[in-house]
């Protein structure tokens, strides 16, 4: 009787397994890639400021952005710009520049309405500013990365991917723009290492032609940026041993300047 019965179930999964078979075949060629097709999660920015611990805390201050960024009312330039800010910020944090800190954490508060964060954004104001009137530096860049995780573990969670990673390409590039400036201060070739990111650009760039929403990529700037990064990943991927030139430094530079300069029209 047992064996009767374990020869059924088998017979009826194979029946399944076969019928399932059939149904993929049928399937559109073009509904099989959108269902394999998703977003990649992103490494931390925090990977290319490794290179700041070798760094003396006067010229991590000098790399902080004199001019505060700020671009129009937008959800899309308000994505980028919250993650370029929060770069800015741990900057500023490991720079040990109040003044600049306080700054750029009003400024992010401002980001929040049209991408829905005002909770999570304000609440790290709240603990930024806290922390500051301390001088508790250690602890602010702790929360700084806390709440960093936050913000973007909301964006994914509730599958706002399109803000997800229009903010994670405002952080990237402000990093890789901050850092390799940085670099050319004092160049030392081994210290390069550190802009050796193929796979987070690749990443990023694959993320950002994901992106199908109109009133998105039927920008002008989001085209111009769009084309920008792969310029940036064009010259990553051109390393020599993992190190880059001083001329490479300085297209990094340029290019990351003009994709932040696009979302400022």
């Amino acid at each position: 009787m047992k064996t009767r019965m374990i020869i059924v179930l088998i017979a009826l999964t194979l029946v399944a397994i076969v019928g399932c078979k059939k149904k993929a075949e049928t399937l559109p060629q073009e509904e099989v890639s959108e269902a394999i097709t998703t977003y990649a999660p992103l490494p931390t920015f925090k990977e290319v400021f490794r290179v700041l611990d070798q760094l003396q805390v006067k010229d991590i201050s000098a790399a902080i952005p004199s001019t505060l960024y700020k671009a129009k009312q937008e959800e899309v330039r308000n994505a980028f710009s919250l993650g370029l800010l929060t770069a800015d910020a741990t900057l500023a944090a490991k720079g040990r520049n109040k003044t600049r800190l306080a700054d750029i954490s009003a400024q992010m508060m401002n980001l929040t309405t049209l991408i829905g964060l005002e909770s999570e954004v304000n609440q790290m104001g709240a603990d930024i500013k806290s922390l500051i009137e301390k001088e508790n530096w250690t602890e602010l860049e702790t929360a700084l990365d806390v709440h960093k995780k936050k913000v973007e573990d909301k964006l994914w969670d509730s599958e706002s991917y399109d803000n997800y990673t229009l903010m994670l390409m405002g952080g990237w590039v402000e990093a890789a723009n901050r850092v390799a400036w940085l670099l050319k201060q004092n160049y030392k070739v081994e210290r390069t290492q550190v802009l050796d990111q193929k796979g987070t650009f690749n990443s990023l760039l694959g993320n950002l032609k994901q992106i199908k929403t109109e009133h998105i990529v039927n920008q002008p700037e989001f085209k111009e940026a769009l084309a920008l990064v792969e310029k940036v990943k064009a010259v990553i991927d051109a390393d020599n041993n993992k190190t880059y030139t001083a001329a490479q430094l300085d297209e990094i530079i340029k290019l990351t300047d003009q994709v932040k300069a696009a979302f400022q029209k």
